[in-house]
C-alpha cells in the first residue's frame, strides 16, 4: 500500500512487465473517487485547480521500466492502476521499455511507426534511460574515479545529454494531447547497488555513486531544458546523505529494483506528477 497525496493506493505485486514489445493493458476503475473523497480535486488538495485526467500512460526506456529481474508489477503498471483509483477513470497502460536500451536505442525506437502512433496518444510519457551508456568494464580504473572529474566518462556524458535532448525533442513534438506532460526519472545507481555493490570493493562503490550523480546531473538538465519534469530517485532509494542500504529495495542481482522498488519508484512519479 503507497500513500499519495493523502491516499491510500493499493499496488498489487504481481502483473505485467515490459518484454521489448508494447505491454499493453487498461486498468477499469473501481468506482468514482469523489465520492471516497468528497470536495478533493484532481491534484489531491481542496480548491486546487483540477488537472485534466490522465487517459493513457506511455513508459520508455530501458529494463528499469521494463520490469526486468523482478515477477512484478513495473512502476508504470503501477502509476497507471494507481491513476485509475484516484481518478475515477479506466487508463491505459502502455510500456515500450525494453531491457538493454541505451539512449541512442531509444532516439532510434521513437523512429518506428508504432512507437510514434502510441505516443501521440499519451497524456503522460515516463521516461527512465541512461544507464546502458556506460561501461561498468571500467568504473574502477583510475580516472573514473570521484576526483578525477569523471575523465574516463566524459564523452560518454556529452553524448547522454544529445541525446536525452533530442530523445525529448521528438517526444514533445509527437504529443498533441492538451496539457500532455513527460517525467523523467533519474537513477539510485547506474551500476549495481546495495550488498552486491559492496562486495566488490570500496572503489567500485565510490566510483558507480559520483558517475550516477553525474548521469542524474545530466538527467535533470535535459528535462529541465525541454520543459520536462525531472523525479529525483537517487535519494528515496538511499536517503539524503547518500549513505542509506538499498538492498531490500532491489532485486538479487542489485542492478534492477525488486517490487518494493518498484512501487517506490510509482509513489515518486505519482508525487511529481501532483506537483506538475
Amino acid at each position: 500500500m503507497v500513500a499519495v497525496l493523502g491516499v491510500v493506493l493499493d499496488l498489487p505485486a504481481t502483473g505485467m512487465t515490459g518484454t521489448g514489445t508494447v505491454a499493453h493493458a487498461t486498468v477499469a476503475h473501481p468506482g468514482p473517487l469523489a465520492a471516497a473523497h468528497p470536495g478533493r480535486s484532481a491534484a489531491g488538495h481542496r480548491g486546487a485547480p483540477r488537472q485534466a485526467a490522465v487517459r493513457t500512460v506511455v513508459g520508455l526506456g530501458d529494463s528499469v521500466p521494463a520490469g526486468s529481474a523482478c515477477d512484478c508489477s513495473s512502476y508504470v503498471s503501477l502509476i497507471g492502476e494507481a491513476l485509475a483509483d484516484r481518478q475515477g477513470t479506466d487508463v491505459v497502460a502502455d510500456n515500450l521499455a525494453a531491457a538493454g536500451l541505451t539512449t541512442r536505442g531509444l532516439l532510434e525506437q521513437l523512429d518506428d511507426d508504432s512507437a510514434r502512433r502510441t505516443l501521440v496518444s499519451a497524456d503522460l510519457t515516463i521516461i527512465t534511460i541512461g544507464a546502458n551508456d556506460f561501461d561498468s568494464g571500467t568504473v574502477e580504473d583510475d580516472d573514473c574515479g570521484p576526483g578525477t572529474g569523471m575523465a574516463c566518462y566524459r564523452d560518454d556524458l556529452v553524448r547522454l545529454r544529445a541525446d536525452m535532448d533530442a530523445v525529448l525533442a521528438t517526444v514533445r513534438s509527437l504529443q498533441t494531447r492538451p496539457g500532455s506532460r513527460i517525467l523523467v526519472t533519474g537513477y539510485w545507481n547506474v551500476f549495481a547497488d546495495g550488498a552486491v555493490a559492496r562486495a566488490e570493493g570500496d572503489r567500485y562503490v565510490a566510483n558507480s555513486d559520483s558517475l550516477t550523480r553525474a548521469v542524474n546531473d545530466t538527467l535533470a538538465a535535459s528535462a529541465r531544458a525541454a520543459g520536462a519534469r525531472y523525479v529525483d530517485l537517487y535519494t528515496p532509494f538511499k536517503g539524503e546523505s547518500g549513505s542509506g542500504d538499498d538492498t531490500a529495495l532491489l532485486a538479487d542481482d542489485g542492478d534492477h529494483p525488486a517490487a518494493a522498488g518498484h512501487r517506490l519508484i510509482a509513489r515518486e512519479v505519482l508525487s511529481a506528477l501532483s506537483e506538475a
